[in-house]
């Protein structure tokens, strides 16, 4: 049960499973799980050294953590990994995807020459992405019709049609109302579902953060973890003259009818989450029943590998600055 498992966190043992979805809000989380699981560092180093910096040294009585960004959720984990602690931060569909265009999607990523000729349409870069789910799609369904079964491990990256779904269904496919259910019964068992749009207040900070604290506990500590203050909307990358048109809009609204829903339901998780007051474990269960190298089913960055680029950019010994 989430209650059991929250038990096992608190006491250093278990883990903790993040799933960053892309253009979500993703970032904050795995910045908040690095201040959770790396210890304060020692020593002062220069930015290059923060930067290259392998793996951090684990804080006392915090558990494992990990976040996973490319591959969908794998549902057996609920059943093979009972000592997990399981979160996520979702945003706006239409937004998330408003986000990603302008992101990679008007212009490469890595592009300099960032002008109104080099741009590419929003029609196109749909049309573009799509195509590449239809392809992924297609190998899941070949891979169910071979094997009896879709395959465990399906990578999305770029999807602009009902992305959440897939995510939290576990399944890269055209998504359906069964898809959506499956989808809705994984939120239903994460230990916090986190909404982007309310971290743009101070007070949806508080709110975000008390109930993270109640799962990932830190009593007396140096450098306590804490959710960067975020606009939402509002990222260096995404600096434009306009928005998306009203008709762009719904044409987005219109590909993710089901991931619309999928959002509701999610804010609805979190405001029983944030009201939530859990009962005693009264199961017993071994919270180290299952070693890293024995299951791995839970794939991802671990929070350790993160502490040099996500805590300690301020390069100097302590805390972040």
């Amino acid at each position: 049960s989430r209650t059991c498992a929250q038990q096992c966190v608190r006491k250093g043992d278990g883990y903790v499973y993040a799933q960053h979805l892309r253009k979500a809000g993703g970032t904050l989380l795995r910045t908040y799980l690095a201040m959770y699981r790396c210890a304060p560092l020692q020593k002062a180093m220069t930015a290059t050294q923060l930067y290259r910096l392998p793996r951090g040294e684990p804080r006392v009585n915090t558990a494992p953590a990990a976040a996973q960004e490319s591959l969908a959720f794998n549902t057996q984990n609920f059943l093979l990994r009972p000592a997990t602690v399981y979160i996520t931060l979702i945003r706006h569909p239409v937004d998330r995807i408003e986000s990603l265009y302008f992101f990679e999607g008007r212009w490469p990523q890595k592009s300099y020459r960032r002008t109104e000729d080099t741009a590419i349409s929003l029609q196109k870069w749909l049309r573009k992405v799509e195509a590449t789910s239809k392809r992924r799609a297609w190998g899941s369904q070949n891979h169910l019709r071979q094997r009896g079964a879709f395959p465990l491990r399906q990578r999305i990256w770029d999807e602009v049609s009902e992305y959440y779904v897939q995510i939290f269904s576990g399944v890269a496919a055209e998504a359906t109302r069964q898809h959506l259910d499956v989808a809705k019964s994984v939120l239903d068992n994460f230990d916090a579902v986190l909404i982007l749009e309310g971290l743009s207040t101070e007070e949806g900070r508080k709110e975000a953060e008390d109930l993270l604290r109640r799962i990932l506990p830190l009593h007396n500590v140096e450098c306590p973890s804490r959710l960067p203050l975020h606009k939402v909307n509002e990222g260096s990358v995404r600096k434009r003259a306009e928005p998306l048109s009203r008709e762009d809009r719904l044409r987005v609204v219109a590909l993710n009818p089901l991931d619309l829903e999928l959002y509701r339901h999610a804010v609805t998780v979190h405001k029983e989450r944030v009201d939530e007051v859990m009962k005693p474990c009264r199961t017993s269960i071994n919270c180290t029943s299952v070693r890293d190298r024995d299951l791995n089913l839970i794939w991802g960055e671990g929070a350790l590998r993160s502490c040099g680029r996500m805590v300690y950019r301020s390069g100097r010994a302590g805390c972040r600055a």
